[in-house]
């Protein structure tokens, strides 16, 4: 009988062994595997969320890359374009000051020449009256008065001709 004993023993171990194997097998390792793979299945949802998340910050650090050389390009045109019209306002207040200062001249001149003619005209008028002056009284002790009247118009004469 010890060898059934023996044998008894034996298969209520084995079985004993068999009901821990499903036990665990039912509540520890099934629901390890479960919890495994929700796990493996977290981490490989968030790898592909970042790997996605990382393309869509390289794609937005591009486009603020070419907005800012888009920027840099703009500004660089609008400076260049700047100094294009500052250059051009000073050639036209060049152009202007030089045409002001041309009318100033001209009208310098032709005051100076305006002025000169009168000159000229008051100088003639003056040596005529001094010239009829001298003429008389060097003629007031030559000549009569009739002598003196025919004298006198007819340099008055010669005068108004000129």
């Amino acid at each position: 009988m010890g060898f059934v004993e023996l044998n008894l023993t034996g298969i209520i171990q084995l079985l004993n062994f068999l009901i821990l194997l499903f036990v665990l097998y039912k509540f520890l390792y099934k629901p390890f595997l479960q919890i495994a793979d929700k796990r493996r299945e977290k981490i490989q949802s968030d790898l592909a969320s970042a790997e996605k998340e990382l393309k869509e910050a390289q794609e937005m650090k591009k486009q603020a890359h070419d907005a800012l050389e888009s920027a840099r390009k703009s500004a660089d045109g609008i400076i260049s374009e700047a100094r294009q019209k500052s250059e051009e306002i000073i050639n036209q207040a060049k152009v202007k000051a030089r045409e002001e200062a041309e009318k100033v001249l001209n009208s310098a001149r032709n005051e100076i020449e305006r002025e000169k003619k009168q000159a000229l005209q008051e100088i003639e008028k003056r040596a005529g009256e001094i010239a009829v002056t001298l003429a008389l009284k060097i003629l007031q002790g030559v000549l009569d008065e009739k002598a003196k009247r025919e004298y006198l118009i007819n340099i008055l004469n010669k005068e108004k001709e000129k």
